[in-house]
């Protein structure tokens, strides 16, 4: 007699959770679609790097040495990648843990609060890992009121319940590109229980302008219950190597030691890591390439009569009254990947990332005769 798993204590509740949808891969779409080209504005990704000061070092690692090379494990915690990090911040180095990207601490931290139930309160149209990594770790989620230009920090708040244990904020958010300001942003800080633990998400972050921007990392001293993520995924062009890092207090940071798996972040990701982390110039330029790349499809996307919305981060959400679906597959036959943004609650969005000017001359030369007809 054949048995269905879901049958299985724990397992079926997971049937019921979503799986997350990435970018589509320019491989899968070349080997689908048979297309020689291929234009991918799906994943904001950084396509100005990675540096060749990270390619050098990447390539020191797999030559090898005494202490490096890939037959030997990397460092369990990343214990001189988290001191970089921690210099940087202003920080001691056990105000510092690593994820294999900050996806992996947004899961070691649900983990963490969801052992015997409880909730997190998401804003809408937020990042989808947020929802998946409360729902699997055996958390429930209250949505929290959102547009496509709006985070509302006092609805946040407003929507905590009795056995609310995690607030995420994805500040930057993805995919809607908007953020707090810093009146609603220390409001949010400081108006949660202290039992509740804040999760600010800035995978974006370095593409803000660092003189404007209300870094949430200025509340950690004054706030145990805050944990702040960032990626190396983003700006510093590390995609590929699965790499990014958590900010807290040593307590907190300690509870996530404990969930977190031994020799979780690779040799490769840490030793890039500890290059990128120091490059200040790459990020200033990958920023201001970033500038350049917004300013130049806002004004395109006027000149067909398009709404955008969203000003941070290194993508921008594009509306049309064509659905987001059928627009996505039709760019995907003219080999242009973006993300439809339907599974977000923005049925008539699409997000593109910015690439190099050609790639987003590629977009329009692909885009323009459909919107023309459709925004």
């Amino acid at each position: 007699m054949s048995q269905s798993l879901s049958s299985v204590p724990g397992f079926e509740h997971l049937s019921h959770i979503p799986l997350y949808v990435p970018g589509k891969p320019i491989q899968e779409v070349q080997r689908e679609l048979g297309l020689a080209s291929i234009v991918k504005l799906a994943s904001n990704e950084n396509p100005w790097g990675p540096t060749e000061a990270v390619k050098a070092r990447v390539a020191s690692v797999i030559a090898g040495s005494e202490f490096e090379g890939l037959g030997l494990y990397p460092v369990s915690d990343g214990f001189y990648l988290r001191q970089r990090i921690a210099e940087r911040k202003g920080l001691s180095v056990d105000r510092v843990v690593l994820g294999n990207g900050s996806s992996e601490i947004l899961e070691m931290v649900a983990k963490a609060a969801f052992l015997d139930g409880g909730s997190a309160v998401i804003p809408k149209h937020s990042f989808a890992i947020y929802g998946i990594a409360t729902q699997t770790a055996g958390g429930r989620v209250i949505e929290s009121r959102g547009t496509a230009t709006e985070l509302d920090a006092d609805d946040i708040l407003r929507s905590v319940a009795d056995d609310t244990r995690l607030v995420y904020l994805g500040h930057p958010n993805n995919p809607t590109g908007i953020r707090l300001e810093r009146a609603a942003l220390e409001r949010l800080v400081k108006g949660l229980r202290e039992d509740i633990v804040l999760v600010v998400d800035q995978a974006y972050a370095e593409y803000e302008d660092p003189a404007e921007y209300p870094d949430a990392a200025a509340y950690l001293d004054q706030r145990p219950n805050l944990l702040v993520l960032h990626t190396f995924s983003k700006i510093h062009a590390l995609a590929a190597l699965r790499i990014g890092f958590g900010l807290g207090s040593k307590e907190l940071m300690g509870f996530l030691e404990r969930v977190r798996s031994p020799f979780n972040t690779n040799h490769l990701a840490q030793a890039a890591a500890e290059v990128a982390v120091q490059d200040v110039a790459f990020e200033a330029f990958s920023r201001q390439k970033n500038v350049e790349a917004r300013a130049a499809f806002v004004a395109e996307a006027a000149k067909h009569r398009c709404q955008t919305s969203g000003t941070c981060g290194n993508f921008i959400l594009l509306e049309s009254a064509i659905p987001a679906a059928d627009l996505f597959k039709q760019l995907l036959q003219r080999g242009v990947i973006v993300r439809p943004m339907q599974g977000y609650g923005l049925p008539n969005h699409i997000r593109v990332s910015f690439g190099k000017p050609g790639e987003m001359a590629a977009f329009w030369t692909a885009a323009g005769p459909l919107l023309d007809g459709g925004c």
